[in-house]
């Protein structure tokens, strides 16, 4: 790392042309008062003069000496007026001088503390070398991210966006992009996001690892790639089948690693998760894919399979569960509530029929496990299931404008809902990201 630098300050340096000001004034005022004492000087060597070579008579020298003594009093009183208003001006000036450089350098260095201040914070928060260094030097604090490599996810992508913008979500929104996927849609996204937020990674390096024998879902392990992340202090992974409809900053709060647990399952659900990438950490993941083998409760096991079942987020809970088993400092599992990414499954269980009808706002999230619109099954009839895709199809008014890129969703999910509504009906007009 490299330490923060903190420019030098020369608080004093803008006091210089005030200073030499007050500085020529005061000479001035100086020379001044010296030119009235020898004018007054002058006046009584030349009456000594007159007196002495007596070329006068008496009355004359008596009327040339009361006028030049009336012109020396002038003088002379004149002459200290005017000395001591110098002196009594240049003490004013000096003091307020004197009080202005007090002032603005201790202005100067209360701004320089507090400048010092803000860059140790930044330095305290900034971690490795960026991953990505061309993308900018300057490290962001905060990311929202998802993994994309269907043409499926591509409409997740577009929503989030949406709701970020929507919910004034002050974080970075980085989409993970395989280098092969089609070209169009690599468009599409960097349009959305911006260039620098779309990250190529190379689909095989992770998959690759897992084995196809140990009957592991290896299509999800690429979301591992966020953890590797590191310009970012920590970072929200979220599935492309998620609606965002509020702002969840403050998931940013949460210790890391953090997620919620769906039913009685206590693997946490990785399509909602808040992580502090680490590379070290990633490097360990990566290790221990090829050792993988699929949980099967009804075999006996000479040592840890490392995961708990098929998915990503057995494998994240068992490689965690291991980190805060060995840490040294007092690490505890975090798991956020239910309500900060609910299932839409779980929306049609009975227990769930309350906060449905009269406390809806609790929902941050909704992750549509079981009903994504894209999906040609997807038909439901349930009332507050509906409700929520109608926030979903309203978070994708406007991409009707990259249908050049983005072919529109075919499926009606909206038809069992009273008011029908595709994606494909989507003439309104909203605004793009």
């Amino acid at each position: 790392r490299e330490r923060a630098r903190v420019p030098e300050d020369k608080p004093c340096e803008s006091m210089v042309p005030l200073f030499l000001c007050c500085h020529f004034f005061l000479l001035h005022l100086q020379s001044y008062i010296r030119a009235e004492g020898m004018q007054s000087q002058c006046h009584h060597h030349y009456i000594h003069l007159i007196e002495e070579k007596g070329s006068m008579n008496t009355v004359s020298s008596m009327s040339m000496n009361i006028l030049f003594l009336r012109r020396s009093d002038a003088s002379n009183s004149i002459s200290i007026t005017t000395r001591e208003l110098g002196n009594w001006i240049g003490l004013k000036l000096k003091t307020v001088i004197f009080a202005s450089i007090l002032i603005l350098t201790s202005l100067s260095l209360l701004y320089n503390v507090h400048f010092q201040n803000t860059l140790l914070e930044q330095y305290k928060y900034s971690r490795s070398t960026p991953t990505h260094p061309s993308h900018g030097a300057a490290p962001r604090r905060f990311a929202i991210v998802n993994f994309v490599e269907s043409m499926d996810q591509i409409y997740g992508v577009y929503s989030i966006q949406k709701q970020m913008m929507k919910h004034n979500i002050s974080a970075a929104h980085v989409v993970l992009v395989p280098r092969d996927m089609k070209q169009s849609l690599q468009d599409v996204i960097a349009l959305w996001v911006g260039e620098e937020n779309r990250r190529f990674v190379v689909k095989d390096e992770i998959v690759g690892k897992v084995s196809s024998k140990s009957g592991i879902w290896q299509a999800t392990f690429n979301k591992l790639w966020a953890f590797n992340l590191t310009e970012f202090e920590k970072v929200i992974v979220l599935d492309g089948d998620i609606l965002i409809r509020t702002d969840i900053t403050h998931w940013f709060d949460y210790p890391t690693p953090c997620a919620i647990q769906a039913g009685n399952d206590l693997n946490w659900n990785s399509g909602a998760m808040v992580i502090t990438p680490d590379s070290m950490e990633f490097q360990q993941m990566l290790s221990r894919l090829p050792h993988l083998e699929r949980y099967d409760a009804n075999k006996a096991y000479d040592s840890d399979p490392m995961t708990s079942g098929y998915g990503d987020q057995d494998f994240v809970t068992t490689f965690f569960l291991g980190v805060q088993k060995n840490a040294t400092d007092d690490r505890k599992r975090c798991v956020m509530p239910t309500e900060s990414a609910v299932l839409s499954s779980s929306l049609r269980i009975p227990v769930f029929s309350y906060f449905n009808k009269f406390q809806p706002w609790i929902y941050e999230t909704v992750h549509f496990t079981g009903d994504k619109p894209w999906r040609g099954s997807t038909h439901p009839d349930h009332p507050f299931v509906c409700s929520m895709l109608h926030e979903w199809n309203e978070s994708m008014q406007g991409v009707e404008k990259y249908y050049d890129l983005v072919p529109p969703i075919e499926n009606d999910y909206l038809q069992n809902c009273g008011n029908s509504s595709s994606s494909r009906a989507q003439e309104h007009e909203g605004t793009a990201p």
